[in-house]
């Protein structure tokens, strides 16, 4: 653990506990917020690679993460509660997530040589877009869209808690209409199996960039497999660039959400739904039509009998 990061103290106190998880951008640390009276609050703290607080665009990313995310209150997304500075940078306090990432869930359940449920793949892709349609709608002040684009809507970027709910995170390289990024930006980020065609082309993306990234999404749930997987790094933007999914590895689905699936990851963005409102109003009819489907507690159930080790070693 970074010496630095021991404790921070400023306008709030907060003692690191331990490091959680460390990305390409930022690392994300358990901490404890200190209050009067022993008031004590479990958090966690966001903060840049020590190589990147050099680079005044990561700085302003990351500074446009907090600003965009503070106002975006949804039980699926992971809340910001404060933007602070300390003597080593910038950091970003933020609700704790007691769970586990999807890309591991998953990882775990290829272990196993076992598909997730279909009930539940749908079920945690409709709580995500639902996330999203949120994010997608969200107006400024004087009621002008914010045009919130996530980018980077990938396993990694989605925790189940030990509850059962799906929450969204990471909006680092999100895009907004007032934010840095210009639509035309010339950097390429985010996940390259994940991606839109339209944004590995650096064309510029809109919300359908999202909707596609989760089709992919759903399509590794259902399958067990990437979407799409090079055999090296510029194999997998050619890739990405042209749309390709290998959906020969797609296990034998009802035709109705092959329909939902294959709409979200049209090549043309025209031809995929047109919000993400409407690609979750479709997941949600599929496993509700009959009156009766999953809930948080159902995948609750299922994540405390394939995934025990995440209960037994629950901090309380």
């Amino acid at each position: 653990m970074n010496d630095k990061l021991k404790e921070i103290k400023g306008i709030n106190h907060y003692k690191i506990v331990r490091e959680i998880a460390e990305g390409g951008m930022g690392t994300v640390y358990e901490a404890s917020q200190m209050g009067v009276q022993g008031f004590e609050k479990r958090v966690a703290v966001k903060t840049l690679l020590n190589e990147l607080y050099e680079d005044e665009r990561f700085i302003d990313m990351f500074i446009d993460e907090a600003k965009l995310v503070a106002n975006l209150v949804h039980e699926n997304i992971v809340q910001i509660y404060q933007l602070g500075k300390a003597d080593f940078g910038y950091y970003i306090v933020m609700e704790l997530v007691n769970g586990i990432p999807l890309h591991d869930l998953i990882d775990e359940l290829n272990e196993k040589q076992k598909l997730m449920p279909v009930e539940l793949a749908v079920f945690i892709t409709s709580r995500i877009a639902r996330a999203l349609s949120y994010a997608h709608s969200r107006t400024d002040k004087f009621r002008f869209p914010l045009n919130i684009v996530h980018r980077d809507v990938c396993p990694n970027n989605i925790l189940i808690t030990t509850e059962g709910l799906p929450k969204l995170t990471d909006f680092g390289i999100a895009k907004a209409r007032n934010n840095i990024m210009p639509a035309n930006d010339q950097c390429l980020m985010g996940k390259l199996m994940y991606m839109p065609p339209e944004q590995a082309l650096k064309k510029g993306t809109d919300h359908r960039g999202d909707i596609y990234a989760l089709g992919i999404v759903l399509f590794e749930l259902l399958s067990g497999h990437k979407g799409r997987e090079g055999r090296t790094e510029s194999e997998t933007l050619e890739l990405a660039c042209q749309g390709c999914v290998d959906t020969d590895v797609l296990p034998e689905l009802p035709e109705t959400l092959l329909d939902i699936l294959f709409k979200a990851i049209q090549v043309d963005p025209d031809e995929r739904f047109q919000t993400t409102e409407e690609m979750c109003t479709a997941l949600e009819y599929f496993i509700y039509k009959d009156g009766y489907g999953p809930t948080i507690v159902t995948l609750e159930k299922y994540l405390r009998k394939e995934f025990t080790d995440l209960y037994h070693s629950k901090v309380d």
